[in-house]
């Protein structure tokens, strides 16, 4: 039977390499489409496609009509696998090519040809719009998945130093892109920010401008740089944006749909057992973004005169701070996916709440059937005391009755004082340190 499977997926995410690992075999042509010309393409897809299926490489196409055309006559015989990525630039230099798929593989549907057809592409927005109800794709797809970064614990697989805290602290910097988890290596994380990062010939250097410069829908690669560094500055709220950037209200909220559809920054909101939704927050949501534009985008004339031993000490003098913000997204990461339903509850919805006037925040948060069904605190310290039981108590308070049957949890770098052990055995709260976020059953 035949299949259509469209990828969406950022830049460096490993579409690329998922694709090559799971389609193999001797009638597989693939071509990755570039910034050139509809000719161009269909020059190299036929050399490609030649190469593979008559072992020459003088086939021509004209069109890709004429393309789709002979692959379907080649899948009379025999099952055959297309691939088209990095599609955004063959529809590109072709703006009617998915509307020519579309004819195609109607016809190879109602035939019942046995060809895969994969189309795979890094331009989120127009991969989405493709598949939209009045778009030529739409509802033909059989699969359509969006490759995400990975998390912390399967970006672990990376790294050579397997102790829980140094496998954090390199999320917290690269975070899960695998490409630039292969860009780093596995050597210690002092050396890779030295080397990989602030160095100025490294490839992670300039990634994000890079990005950025070529980002769908981006006409002011500057602006967006702007509004990236506020938000990694602790910036959440559009007017505290707004004035850090130096940009207008009016002009910032398109910016920030733009940097959201680009999966650059995300739009959350305090989560509620109603549901209902109160004054979002932005974030940076790749934390080796989060990083750069923390540390190395204010820093860079002075990297540019390679003073990087200077900019590294004032980095591993700060990390903490970072890590108290990429420790939380591990703690949620943990609850909502790899933690037991007996510590847990088994809430419906994990993220964290936020009062209105921002002076209360509570790091993870989960709900389930209109009550509050987990509580979580999330200390980035040696040693966890008494007082961070305290402060959840009084939170768990604040939300009333809703929060009255919810589990704690709280979360800690490494130690926890004899004193919380002993209060959080006598009232069932659960202790759970770094460590334990990978230990997985």
């Amino acid at each position: 039977m035949p299949a259509l499977i469209v990828v969406i997926g950022r830049r460096r995410v490993g579409k690329s390499f998922l694709l090559e690992r799971t389609f193999t075999g001797n009638r597989v042509v693939s071509f990755q489409g570039d910034e050139q010309d509809e000719s161009h393409h269909l020059e190299l897809f036929a050399a490609e496609a030649g190469r593979v299926l008559l072992g020459s490489d003088a086939l021509r196409f004209g069109t890709w009509d004429a393309a789709l055309s002979f692959l379907g006559k080649q899948a009379l015989t025999e099952p055959l696998t297309i691939i088209l990525d990095e599609f955004q630039w063959l529809k590109h230099a072709q703006p009617a090519l998915d509307s020519i798929i579309q004819r195609h593989w109607d016809r190879w549907d109602r035939e019942s040809l046995p060809v895969t057809l994969i189309l795979a592409g890094s331009a989120l927005t127009l991969m989405e719009e493709m598949l939209e109800r009045g778009a030529p794709l739409f509802g033909r797809p059989t699969a359509r998945p969006r490759l995400e970064p990975l998390d912390y614990l399967n970006a672990a697989g990376f790294a050579a130093d397997g102790a829980p805290e140094a496998l954090l602290r390199r999320w917290a910097v690269l975070g899960g892109t695998p490409q630039y988890q292969v860009w780093a290596g596995d050597g210690p994380l002092d050396d890779i920010i030295t080397s990989r990062i602030l160095s100025k010939d490294a490839a992670l250097y300039d990634e994000p401008r890079h990005l950025l410069r070529e980002g769908e829908g981006i006409r002011d690669p500057g602006t967006y740089l702007s509004i990236l560094r506020s938000i990694a500055n602790g910036a959440t709220q559009h007017n505290e944006i707004a004035q850090q950037a130096r940009a207008t209200s009016a002009s910032l909220a398109p910016k920030l749909q733009r940097l959201e559809d680009l999966g650059y920054i995300e739009r959350r909101y305090p989560v509620t057992p109603d549901g209902r939704e109160q004054r979002p927050g932005y974030h940076i949501e790749d934390p080796f973004f989060r990083f750069w534009f923390r540390y190395v985008a204010g820093n860079r004339s002075r990297l540019e005169r390679h003073r990087v031993a200077e900019v590294r000490e004032e980095i591993l003098a700060d990390m903490d701070n970072t890590m108290g913000w990429a420790f939380e997204r591990c703690c949620r990461r943990w609850a909502s996916v790899y933690a037991d339903e007996q510590v847990t509850g088994g809430p419906r919805q994990i993220g964290s709440w936020w009062s209105r006037d921002g002076q209360t925040k509570i790091d993870v948060v989960g709900t389930s059937r209109h009550r509050y069904a987990l509580l979580g605190s999330c200390k980035w310290r040696r040693v966890v005391d008494t007082d961070v039981l305290d402060q959840l108590r009084n939170h768990q308070a604040a939300l009333g009755g809703h929060a009255a049957a919810a589990r704690l949890i709280i979360f800690g770098r490494e130690e926890f004082t004899p004193a919380l052990r002993e209060r959080s055995a006598a009232e069932g709260v659960h202790l759970i340190s770094a460590a334990n976020l990978f230990e997985i059953k």
